[in-house]
């Protein structure tokens, strides 16, 4: 039976978006205001679901989103110029690309010098005449013409050169490098972003020596009759230069006058060559790890430190590889952390670390080590711990240990021998999280038992997270996420909110992202993906997904308007919206009474910061200030609670905010 209710006036709801997705809460129980989809949003620092940046390709040219574009008015229709042409200022000699083709109006990019009030020559033949050097453009223009002139730049970006997937991708003093396998997939090769694209590095050759007596210095010659190198790096693995027992190898540039061969060898320093030297090559295949660290202290000093589970392991500053011998032979290692002025690799079941302060020296003599886990090592993160300050946390598929060690003492404590970590999926965020089967799990510092605790943080989205497989895994730190991505191409967002507890979202690049890396270039912090098909991009630059269209979709849990069990009619709704500059969003809205079924409406709206005035000069305007707007959208339809859906594709839209939604609607009846 049905007790109806007198009519009230429209009343409203207000809610805030409280969160990422829960796709396994009841409605009943959960905060209003959470989503049960979240596609291409991330919760934001500062409250609300923000639409996700895009991506572009990298090589070290020019960003194409950092692409600026010129829009002139002539004085009448313009006939005779076509897009791709190069247009030039009969009177101030300004250049420029022709990207935009309207009417009367022209769009450049590529554009040296200012144009004014010209003819606009193609060829020397004047084509048009300039009657406007900054005619107002409105919101949805300039998403147009930002694009357009990100496409032209991003036209010359290539792929890492070579074939196959990206293997490894590395930041070192303010550089970027990649590593692919060659055309052939015969060897690989490392490649350092420049202003030109990606350039490769040149391997040098090494050459063994014992007996040495006086070192050589970097920069200095290696002789032996007519044959001569440039010394690039002194690899001292055994004995005192002092006392004439110095051995090692150099590595050296390609001989020139002849080649050098077993015997005493003089120069800069003097030594025994032990034999010819050799080209340092690297195999193809395996996934490239690696870790800056510096043994001096001195930051002129840093290095990469590294492994890809077919070559041997190596330093790489940059301009000069070194193979590092651990004396595993043909074993290689897979995964790599500095800690605590020691370099350690991991073999499958085994722990490995070199003399303290020495990634050359690997003898138990003077320090080097090696620790066995039982179990597959899948990652290596040094954290903060409550046992000496640090720690190292060693993860493996099935357990957990955590290394501590002090000057005289060094143990290894297990942690779980039933939880573990996948590769690649293990990041430290102030507290190590990492995906196992169950899901994601956090490894908090406590003051515990054994100083770390653990518990799963994906319990909201268990569906999506448990038995997945990771490709790789980052932590943006500027934007505090932490971004898991899968086999299967999709991936996840989580921002930590504290007490253990993240907020999550889906995150889809359209792209099989396989390797991601994070730091800092000339003091910026940057995040790069790299795809199995050879491309390195730059993440969270740009308005669509290296030019193909971005789409993202909200669907908030139903909402009641606290009040369950009462009918309502609803007739509008609000969004609160930050937006960066104009965007189209869709919206629905569908409404249920639980077992009755459900209707839907669907409307769309345009949004827009609108035209902010440079006070200094009126012949400027500006689109895209940041700020936040109500607007009202029909929501039309009766029943007992609301979904309310925002949704969008485009391939030209910054990022925008979506803060509140509020409903308008009138109570009718309660259903019993």
């Amino acid at each position: 039976m049905m007790q109806r209710m007198p009519n009230t006036k429209v009343q409203p709801d207000g809610t805030t978006i409280a969160g990422g997705m829960d796709i396994v809460g009841s409605p009943i129980f959960s905060k209003p205001g959470r989503a049960r989809i979240a596609y291409n949003y991330e919760w934001s620092t500062g409250g609300g679901l923000e639409r996700i940046a895009g991506i572009e390709p990298f090589d070290g040219r020019p960003s194409p989103s950092a692409a600026v574009y010129v829009y002139l008015q002539c004085s009448a229709t313009i006939t005779g110029i076509s897009l791709g042409d190069t247009v030039d200022g009969a009177t101030s000699g300004a250049a420029g690309k022709v990207i935009y083709l309207s009417g009367a109006f022209i769009g450049l990019t590529r554009v040296t010098g200012a144009f004014v009030a010209e003819d606009l020559e193609v060829s020397a033949v004047v084509k048009a005449t300039v009657s406007n050097e900054a005619p107002a453009i409105d919101g949805f223009l300039d998403n147009t013409l930002a694009k357009l002139a990100a496409d032209e730049y991003q036209a010359d970006i290539t792929t890492v050169p070579g074939s196959g997937q990206v293997r490894g991708v590395a930041i070192l003093n303010s550089e970027v490098f990649a590593w692919r396998d060659n055309a052939g997939a015969t060897a690989m090769v490392i490649h350092k972003a420049t202003t030109s694209g990606w350039t490769a590095v040149a391997m040098f050759h090494q050459i063994c020596f014992t007996a040495g007596s006086t070192a050589y210095a970097e920069g200095s010659t290696l002789s032996q009759g007519s044959a001569t190198s440039t010394v690039k790096r002194v690899v001292l693995e055994s004995g005192a230069w002092g006392a004439g027992t110095a051995a090692g190898r150099l590595i050296i540039t390609a001989p020139s006058g002849g080649v050098f061969a077993a015997g005493a060898a003089a120069g800069g320093g003097v030594c025994t060559l032990s034999g010819a030297s050799t080209e340092i090559t690297l195999a193809p295949g395996g996934r490239v790890r690696t870790d800056a660290y510096t043994f001096t202290a001195a930051l002129a000093d840093k290095r990469l430190y590294g492994c890809d589970g077919v070559n041997q392991e190596f330093e790489f500053d940059g301009t000069v590889y070194v193979p590092i011998n651990t004396g595993m032979g043909s074993t290689r290692a897979s995964f790599v952390r500095c800690h605590k002025s020691y370099l350690y690799f991991a073999y499958r079941g085994s722990l490995q670390r070199s003399a303290i302060g020495d990634p050359y020296v690997w003898s138990a003599v003077f320090g080097a080590a090696e620790l066995g886990t039982g179990d597959e090592i899948t990652g290596l993160l040094s954290v903060g711990g409550n046992t000496d300050a640090a720690a190292l946390m060693v993860l493996c598929q099935n357990a957990l240990f955590v290394l501590y060690e002090d000057a005289t003492t060094t143990r290894m404590d297990p942690l779980s021998r039933v939880s573990g970590a996948q590769p690649d999926s293990g990041q430290d965020i102030g507290g190590v999280v990492a995906l196992d089967t169950p899901g994601v799990m956090r490894y908090p510092y406590t003051r515990n038992f054994g100083n770390f605790a653990w518990d799963t943080v994906s319990m909201d989205i268990q569906p999506i997270a448990k038995n997945q497989q990771c490709a790789c895994s980052v932590y943006v730190s500027g934007k505090f996420k932490y971004r898991l991505f899968f086999t299967d191409g999709t991936a996840i967002s989580g921002l930590p909110v504290g007490e253990g507890r993240f907020e999550w979202s889906v995150i889809n690049y359209g792209r099989n992202i396989i390797i991601a890396e994070h730091g800092e270039i000339e003091g910026v912090a940057r995040t790069f993906y790299a795809d199995n098909n050879g491309w390195v991009y730059e993440a969270d630059k740009g308005r669509s997904l290296a030019g193909d269209p971005l789409p993202y979709a909200l669907k908030l849990l139903p909402l009641t308007q606290r009040s369950p069990m009462v009918e309502k009619t609803y007739r509008t709704m609000q969004l609160e919206v930050e937006s960066l500059g104009a965007c189209t969003l869709y919206t629905s809205g569908e409404f249920g009474n639980g077992e009755d079924g459900a209707t839907q409406q669907t409307a769309e709206q345009r949004y827009g910061a609108g035209l902010v005035w440079d006070l200094s000069n009126y012949d400027q305007a500006y689109w895209g200030t940041a700020a936040v707007g109500m607007t009202t959208l029909p929501l039309e339809g009766n029943g007992t609670r609301v979904s309310i859906t925002v949704a969008g594709e485009a391939d030209n839209e910054l990022p925008h905010t979506i803060y509140a939604v509020t409903v308008l609607y009138t109570p009718r009846r309660i259903i019993r």
